[in-house]
């Protein structure tokens, strides 16, 4: 998503790089980039001529400071620059996040419309269990699209998987399902009403028509359009048609996971004046967003979206067992079902080249970094530890190649995990070198390195963590800046891609300066105890 956009920006700020100042002569070639990479995107021609006048105008209008109060703080050119862009391609996205529109004295009413294969039914169902598992609502689905078969027993089905209450009738009468389905929402004291309609092949008369009585006959609080952000710039024109009829009051745009360029994403607003409420990123019901303006405009630029992401990680991590987990980390115990709770709650959050992007340092990485990043290396690790015995797991230390019998654990794990012995002797030996950072770092019973700093405790976890991942990368990805901070999963699999080694000679060197120094303390004490 956006990678050409995304490409047009890091490009334009090289043009830039060592300028000092901005001028029309420097401004221009930085700004033909920026004008290729969306034109390629399938912008709308008037809203990236727009876009452009308005960062031209603000970067020759403006002064640059190229250095700040501090000596060691300075701002270039090109970040003024980049700068420009971001608050216009903020504007560009709708500036604040849009929210839906809640009824104050009954259900709160939401009609979705759009052309068929949108994937409007779906989007019911992943919008019912978004608003209530994040906004504690009581949804009903009204199946109200008569003409698509089995379209009624697919939102019945979804509805069983989200455990949400699904609503029809024996009857052709889109209208009348609807009116009746309200009727039975208020009756059972339901709070949300979601209408799914039919759809259309293009946008006709007919069409409009239905969905304008069925809008008459339940008030909705929103008309939300559910499109296909694969359509490019037939996304905007769509979105133009239905809202001359119906007046919509948001967008859902789908599929924007796919090979999409992002042309009606940052046209939409400005061309219908409508807001993104939501996107789709995925095809199971929970992957299903909230269109945050912000985080999609520094996401473009390349800079990451950090509130997405911990959003997204809140939802994937069960907060009792990462307290536990964290507890056990910080006072030195970490064993292989710690580092596959990890890895599982990595893969709820969804495709790993989404959460990359997401990160601070996905600005570093070209696209073939990410493009080489393969979700399967994660399910491959998962089956080496799957294949270790319970002993094996709790004490990491049995799977040691120095140890009597590491040899043939190694041989036995390989074959039930369909792996090399190589590959499994190269997880162990990161394993062992992470297990040993989070000994340093959280201390144990010795007190680690950042422990003894007051209010450094919570720090401890991604400090070792991002030196963990500074090695191994994810398959054939080798030691990629950008997965710091990920869970020390890059350092984990990086044997399987000839990745470097996960610690450096001067942090190998003071880790074991370290354990020696324990061991003296502890020789130490013994001995005062006698």
């Amino acid at each position: 998503m956006f990678d050409i956009v995304t490409q047009g920006f890091k490009d334009a700020s090289l043009k830039l790089k060592g300028q000092t100042r901005l001028t029309e002569e420097n401004i221009s070639p930085a700004l033909d980039t920026v004008r290729r990479s969306l034109l390629d995107a399938d912008v709308d021609y008037g809203v990236v001529k727009n876009f452009l006048e308005s960062v031209r105008t603000s970067a020759l209008g403006s002064v640059v400071h190229t250095k700040a109060k501090t000596a060691d703080l300075k701002a270039s050119a090109g970040d003024h620059f980049i700068k420009l862009c971001h608050d216009e391609l903020l504007n560009l996205l709708g500036g604040q996040q849009a929210r839906i529109e809640k009824n104050p004295k009954g259900p709160t009413v939401i009609l979705l419309v759009g052309l068929q294969g949108a994937g409007k039914t779906t989007h019911a169902a992943k919008l019912a269990r978004l608003l209530k598992e994040t906004q504690n609502m009581r949804p009903l689905l009204i199946a109200a699209d008569v003409y698509r078969p089995a379209a009624r027993e697919q939102l019945k089905v979804l509805g069983e998987r989200i455990d949400v209450p699904v609503f029809t009738l024996e009857t052709s009468d889109a209208v009348e399902i609807a009116r009746k389905g309200l009727e039975f929402a208020r009756q059972e004291w339901l709070d949300l009403v979601i209408v799914d309609t039919a759809g259309r092949l293009a946008v006709d008369d007919t069409l409009m028509t239905e969905i304008e009585n069925i809008k008459s006959a339940v008030q909705p609080q929103n008309v939300l359009l559910v499109i296909d952000a694969m359509i490019g710039q037939d996304a905007v024109r769509t979105a133009s048609a239905f809202d001359q009829r119906v007046n919509l009051t948001g967008v859902i745009l789908t599929k924007l996971d796919g090979d999409t360029r992002g042309g009606a994403a940052l046209s939409i607003k400005k061309v219908t004046g409508k807001n993104i409420l939501f996107t789709g990123v995925g095809e199971s019901l929970e992957r299903l967003e909230e269109f945050r303006p912000e985080g999609m405009a520094t996401r473009i630029l390349g800079m990451g979206d950090v509130v997405g992401l911990m959003q997204d990680f809140s939802k994937a991590i069960d907060e009792e067992e990462a307290a536990r987990s964290a507890g056990r980390m910080m006072e030195g115990h970490f064993d292989f079902n710690d580092f596959l709770g990890m890895l599982q709650s990595i893969q709820k959050m969804g495709p790993l080249k989404d959460i990359i992007s997401k990160t601070p340092l996905a600005g570093q990485l070209n696209q073939q970094d990410l493009d080489k990043v393969d979700d399967r290396e994660m399910v491959r690790v998962a089956a080496i530890v799957r294949s270790m015995t319970r002993a094996e797991r709790e004490n990491p230390e049995l799977l040691l190649p120095k140890t009597p019998d590491g040899r043939s654990r190694h041989q036995r794990i390989a074959r039930g995990s369909g792996r090399t012995e190589k590959d499994v002797k190269d997880l162990v030996e990161r394993f062992m070198q992470m297990k040993q950072m989070m000994g340093l770092f959280t201390g144990g019973l010795g007190g680690g390195l950042l422990g003894k700093i007051p209010g450094m405790g919570g720090l401890n976890q991604l400090a070792n963590m991002a030196k963990m991942m500074r090695g191994g990368g994810m398959g054939a990805m080798g030691g990629l800046p950008g997965m710091a901070g990920m869970g020390g999963m890059g350092g984990m699999m990086g044997g399987f891609g000839g990745g470097r080694g996960g610690l450096s000679t001067q942090d190998l060197a003071e880790i074991n300066r370290q354990r020696k120094k324990k061991k003296e303390e502890k020789k130490a004490r013994s001995k005062g105890r006698r």
